[in-house]
């Protein structure tokens, strides 16, 4: 048979390698220099919006009402006082320290909150605005008909006293302008001490226990820079007033968005320098295990970091930064472009141990054996990541497209450098010594599925088949199944550590209250907008099935301005007229006037408009510029979940476009805008990246192998251990989400890997030598798989779900494939082979036996 060689440009490129090493390698260490600076040029963004294109409307509004926003971060400064009680240190702190905070001024600092009593007495000097129209109705009828009453009584006028109108008692007058009974309001009593100091003592967000109080400043600034010298600021500002000179035990801390963004974004950091060093170094440990010898290691190393640092170095001019889904990249790609330095470090020690090959001979043996395999693996990888950029989601269009050219430069790496670093090292000490026995202490790997195809052929085809079936009809039911992730808790990240700021956050919560947090913002562009949407949104509300209801409610500016003021301010004033008349004439007691008082006011009440309300009470309405009342809240649905994305979807439907009567477009975002969006983006670009996958991987084997029959071996294998990969994803309950989706193409690319190189090696020896091919090939490919397991093992403890989903899934894929190539393959392989050579016995008896006949 015609023994397959190498082309021309690598023989070349062999003898130079061999010959010249320290040269190669004297350009590969410059390369090293302009890549690994703009590699650590890289930025890290982890916010999910940056999963969706820019284009996308969710991200633009979002953004657009970012940039509107006014003081949407917090740091908060809480101080407690560990010993016994002591509210007047508290007090003198956060009088020293709110002034201080508002010195620091923009973009540092845009409001200091610290207490309710703005909020309060607002609404205390309103409370009766705020009352129903029919009840200060009935309140100004039955005080005019009571003073008109006692008038009468006392003129000696009073014509029917039969039927008296009830007295004016604090009472009756509280039940018709509260709307609540006397007995209602009794019946559960709070105690004394609790109803004088209210839920903020003397005005203070501080704890009933006079403990614990908090400070609030808020800003808009994004950058992780920015807020990192915010804070120092403020701890500046708190060790000049020196909490510890106003009470020893007085300790402070820190808390809000900022801290706790600013703690999990150091976490997502951290976890992913683990996930990828420990990613790197774990896929090295089976290589020194299967080579044992440590000159291996190091050699494959040093491409593989050549590869590495030549990815992200053009990741930086590509793209320019990493997210939440391409931050664990490191690990993936080292996981599987250590392969091809793999395949090729196992045929040139092959070839220098069992073929008494040199240098140059055995770099020339490894370049033909290995060139073509390693580059239609690294070809269908890339296909398989490739098919990942032809989809909108920039989480799936930037993964594919720093893994399709980072297997391409592993593999340049690789076939470059490898040689390179082979003959340098053999000048320093040879891999062997001429004359000395050559250990066979290696390719173990491989030995056992070996032994296990020869012996047994037939049982473990038959167990494949049965086995591939199976997953076939597993994977049937898992895709029409609805295999998508709907339980968002399951993308989310868990930090291991505790954290104080967390803690914190959790007693300012109690003690200051707030907007609720799941609330979505809707801007609109003019205020005469916001009715004609709070209609349309109403509308919308009112259509749903019971059942089905979007959200809970919607808030606006309008939702803070007393209704049908013009029919009330009479009504009051009418009250209020009468009530101190009534006092004048003292037809109202002084334990009852002691409790009227707060609620009739003493001047005449003034309409409430927009620009009347203080500024604590209309923060959330405000914009940076100023302008009032043009956000829109959209409140979940009580009972429902933020984590369901049934329901988020739902809801993020019922808000993302409006179309208002006159004819203006009002859209919406947020977190559930953007979730619901990433939801949909799986759904539809997911059968395109898997169709090309699976289209491309069938393209390139088919070209490999000039379309023969042979290519059956390595599609069946790659069919089976796709579906064993579905089949496990459906037992085990995993369903697909943006984050791990990515399984699917990648498996489907990678997952032909090993089958191809088999079969490729197989050719190369002509079908002959099946002890050896299944050994040595074999083993290398065990050893492919362990690294690249290695590497996808190393995600699952990572600190967000969806990526330790990936992981699982990722490896299970890994081991499907491999045990399809190595030894259903080899099954087959080897049953061909005995019915070739029993077919070859028969004729040659056949042939004898007429002869003699003859």
């Amino acid at each position: 048979m015609h023994e397959r060689t190498s082309p021309r440009p690598f023989r070349v490129l062999g003898r130079f390698q061999a010959r010249r090493p320290f040269l190669v390698l004297l350009l590969a260490l410059l390369s090293l220099v302009p890549a690994g600076f703009f590699a650590t040029k890289i930025g890290f963004r982890p916010d999910f919006s940056e999963l969706l294109p820019d284009n996308k409307d969710s991200v633009i509004e979002m953004r657009r009402v970012s940039a509107r926003l006014s003081g949407i971060t917090t740091l908060t400064v809480t101080a407690e006082i560990a010993d016994g009680k002591n509210e007047a240190a508290l007090r003198a702190f956060v009088d020293a320290l709110a002034p201080k905070l508002q010195a620091i001024g923009s973009p540092w600092v845009e409001q200091v909150d610290w207490s309710s009593r703005e909020t309060k007495a607002f609404f205390d000097e309103n409370k009766l605005l705020f009352a129903e129209l029919a009840d200060l109705q009935k309140a100004r009828d039955e005080v005019v008909a009571r003073y008109e009453y006692e008038v009468q009584k006392e003129t000696g006028v009073l014509l029917d006293e039969s039927d008296p109108p009830p007295p004016i008692t604090a009472a009756s007058l509280k039940e018709r302008l509260t709307g609540k009974k006397a007995s209602e309001a009794k019946a559960k009593p709070k105690p004394q001490a609790e109803i004088d100091r209210g839920p903020h003592p003397n005005g203070y967000y501080m704890s009933a226990d006079g403990k614990f109080a908090a400070v609030i400043a808020r800003t808009s600034l994004s950058k992780k820079a920015d807020r990192e010298e915010l804070r120092r600021k403020i701890e500046q500002v708190v060790e000049e007033i020196g909490p510890k000179k106003l009470d020893p035990t007085m300790e402070v801390g820190y808390t809000g968005d900022l801290v706790i963004s600013g703690e999990e974004y150091d976490a997502i950091v951290r976890d992913l320098g683990e996930v990828g060093v420990g990613g790197v170094l774990g896929v090295l440990v089976p290589v020194l295990l299967f080579f044992l010898r440590v000159r291996t290691v190091l050699v494959m190393a040093g491409s593989l970091l050549v590869g590495l640092v030549w990815t992200f170095g053009l990741t930086y001019f590509t793209i320019g930064y990493l997210n939440s889904s391409t931050g664990f990249l490191v690990s993936i790609i080292a996981g599987n472009g250590i392969n091809y330095g793999i395949m090729y470090m196992a045929r040139y020690l092959e070839a220098r141990r069992d073929d008494n090959a040199d240098v140059e001979e055995a770099i020339e043996a490894a370049h033909k054996d290995t060139w073509l395999p390693t580059l239609s693996g690294s070809a269908t990888t890339m296909l398989a990541y490739g098919s990942l950029m032809l989809t909108d989601f920039r989480g799936f269009k930037h993964f594919g497209v720093i893994g399709a050219y980072g297997m391409l430069l592993c593999w340049l790496a690789t076939y470059l450098f490898t040689p390179a670093l082979l003959a340098a090292t053999e000048r320093v000490r040879p891999v062997y010594f001429p004359g000395k026995e050559k250990t066979k202490a290696r390719g173990y790997y491989g030995v056992l599925f070996a032994k296990l195809a020869q012996a047994a052929p037939r049982t473990l085809g038959a167990i494949g088949v049965v086995i591939g079936l199976v997953s076939v009809g597993l994977t049937y039911q898992y895709l029409t199944k609805d295999p998508i992730e709907y339980d968002m808790r399951n993308i989310r990240s868990e930090r291991r550590d505790k954290s104080a700021a967390l803690s914190l956050s959790v007693r300012v919560g109690y003690i200051v209250g707030r907007m609720s947090q799941d609330g979505m913002a809707v801007m609109t562009d003019r205020l005469e907008q916001v009715p004609l949407l709070e209609t349309e949104l109403q509308k919308r509300l009112a259509a749903a099935p019971a059942d089905a209801k979007p959200f809970e409610k919607v808030v606006t500016i309008h939702s803070l301005i007393p209704k049908e003021q013009a029919e009330k301010l009479p009504l009051i004033e009418d009250i209020r007229r009468i009530v101190q008349k009534a006092r004048k004439r003292n037809l109202i007691s002084d334990a009852d006037w002691a409790e009227i008082t707060p609620y009739v006011p003493a001047e005449e009440l003034k309409p409430i408009a927009i620009p009347d309300l203080p500024e604590t009470v209309a923060r959330p309405f405000t914009e940076k510029d100023g302008t009032r009342g043009r956000i829109v809240y959209i409140v979940p649905k009580q009972g429902q979940s933020v984590w369901d994305a049934h329901y988020l979807i739902r809801w993020a439907d019922s808000f993302r476009s409006t179309t208002l009567p006159t004819g203006d477009v009002i859209k919406g975002s947020g977190r559930a805008v953007i979730y619901a969006d990433m939801i949909q983006a799986v759904v539809e670009d997911a059968p395109k990246a898997v169709g090309l996958a699976a289209i491309g991987v069938v393209v390139i084997i088919l070209i490999a192998f000039r379309g023969s029959a042979r290519s059956l071996g390595v599609f069946v294998p790659w069919l089976f251990g796709v579906s064993m990969l579905l089949g496990f994803l459906y037992l085990r309950g995993i369903k697909l989400n943006f984050l791990n989706f990515i399984v699917l193409p990648i498996t489907f690319g990678i997952g032909a890997e090993y089958s191809h190189n088999l079969m490729q090696r197989y050719l190369s020896e002509g079908g002959e030598r099946l002890d050896r091919v299944f050994t040595e090939t074999g083993g290398a490919l065990v050893l492919c798989s362990m690294t690249t397991c290695i590497g996808y093992f190393a995600l699952m403890f990572s600190i967000n779900k969806g990526i330790a989903s990936f992981g699982l899934a990722a490896a299970v894929g890994e081991i499907a494939c491999l045990l399809s190539a190595v030894l259903i393959l080899p099954a087959f392989l080897v049953w061909l082979e005995r019915r070739r050579k029993a077919a070859q016995s028969a004729a040659a008896e056949a042939e004898g036996s007429g002869g003699q006949a003859a």
